[in-house]
Order: structure tokens, then C-alpha cells, then sequence
């Protein structure tokens, strides 16, 4: 846990996974980092979080940081939902968790509601979902970045497609987007977000951001005002 010493380092599914407690009355966050890095690189974001009394829950996928195992599609879920349905035994069944998937993340996050929350098990009822700079499909932000590879795309082995199952999201929702971001288009958050059936759900544009500069001063209260609502 370097550069957040309040947080300890455990395993769980088989995972490193980085926590904290909340504070009496406060939320957990379930934060599913992106591609790039790996815990340490957020440690900032987890720092913010614990100073406002949230708890943190952050698994390190597949082979990041310090985690076994390789990195798949199939992996990351199962590791991920395996996470989910134990929290009720750590963190007992009346907790508040606000799901958060930044990049890669939001495509864990989705798979994670699809995979777990629609399918009767149990365990907790998330409070909400932040999804930051969200994708549709993996096949979309390929077919963004890489113009003409269309007859390679049915080679992909990782689809992670989001927006197949955000008709089914029903709890509240809040989506940021870069409106600069060149790795993953707003249109693709702002077609995500139109497609969730929930009707509680907020989509905030980020004038002059990029993909990974979206925590600023005019960003930050939409999402301590989100979390604080739906805790």
C-alpha cells in the first residue's frame, strides 16, 4: 500500500487487494482500476476518497500488482464476482458499496452487474455505479483507434461488451467523460449512458479533458455529491 499507509494489503479470490474501513455512516468505495499502472499509480485517488471517511475496496486484476495469475476477460470476472459475493461476510450485509470503474474498469464493472447483481445471487446490492471514461466494447475502441482493421475485429478475444447489457442497469448512475478523450470517445460514454435503463443517472462532460485528467476542482463535488446521495 506505498503512499497510503491507513490502507492494508490483503488477498482475496486470490487477488492483492488494497482496503481501508469507512467511517460510521459512510460508504465503500469498489474501485476497478483501468489498463495502465496498477494500484500504486491511484494510490492519490484512494488517499481523497479515505479523506472524505469512505472506505475502499481495490482488487488488482490478474498478474498487476502482485496478483497471480494472467490477465483475461474470463479471469478478471470470475476473480471479481468471487470478490463481490465475500463482502458481505468482511464487511457485514447492511454495507453501502458504490461501485467504481475507471477506463478498463467500467467494462469490470458492467461484467460484474451482468454477471452478479441480475442473476439472484447473494450478496450486496450495490448503492450505485461511477463509470469513468466508459467504453461500449472493446471491438468499438479498436475500431476507434484503428481505422480499416474491421475484417480483424471477430479475431478479438476480449469483447467486454458494455453497452449489450446497460439496459438492464437500474440503479443509480453517473458517467464522466473527457470531451477530448482520444483513447475512448465520448460518444461511446454518452451512447452507454442514454442506453441504462435507470432513470436516476447524471452524464458529466469534461470541457477540455482528455482520458486521464478528469479529477479537477469543477469534477470532484459531481462525485462526492453522487456518492453522498446514493450512500
Amino acid at each position: 500500500t506505498a503512499g497510503v499507509p491507513e490502507m492494508q494489503e490483503v488477498e482475496r479470490a486470490g487477488l492483492v487487494v488494497w482496503e481501508a474501513a469507512a467511517k460510521p455512516g459512510q460508504p465503500t468505495i469498489f474501485y476497478l482500476h483501468g489498463n495502465a499502472g496498477n494500484l500504486a499509480n491511484r494510490a492519490g485517488r484512494f488517499s481523497r476518497f479515505m479523506a472524505r471517511g469512505y472506505g475502499i475496496i481495490a482488487p488488482a486484476y490478474p498478474g498487476s500488482s502482485g496478483s497471480d495469475g494472467r490477465p483475461s476477460q474470463a479471469a478478471i470476472t470470475e476473480a471479481i464476482r468471487d470478490i463481490w459475493r465475500e463482502l458481505p461476510d468482511h464487511f457485514g450485509p447492511d454495507a453501502r458499496v458504490v461501485i467504481y470503474g475507471e477506463s478498463l474498469g467500467t467494462g469490470v464493472a458492467m461484467q460484474l452487474l451482468a454477471s452478479v447483481v441480475t442473476d439472484g445471487e447473494k450478496g450486496l446490492a450495490p448503492a450505485g455505479v461511477i463509470l469513468e471514461a466508459p467504453f461500449t466494447s472493446v471491438r468499438d475502441v479498436a475500431a476507434h483507434l484503428y481505422p480499416g482493421i474491421d475484417p480483424l475485429l471477430d479475431h478479438l478475444t476480449q469483447d467486454w461488451n458494455s453497452l449489450a447489457w446497460a439496459e438492464n442497469l437500474t440503479i443509480p448512475l453517473l458517467v464522466v467523460h473527457g470531451q477530448n478523450d482520444r483513447m475512448i470517445p465520448p460518444d461511446q460514454g454518452r451512447t452507454l449512458f442514454e442506453a441504462a435503463a435507470t432513470g436516476d443517472k447524471r452524464f458529466v462532460l469534461v470541457q477540455g479533458a482528455g482520458h486521464t485528467d478528469l479529477w479537477r476542482s469543477d469534477t470532484l463535488p459531481r462525485l462526492w455529491n453522487f456518492i453522498n446521495r446514493v450512500k
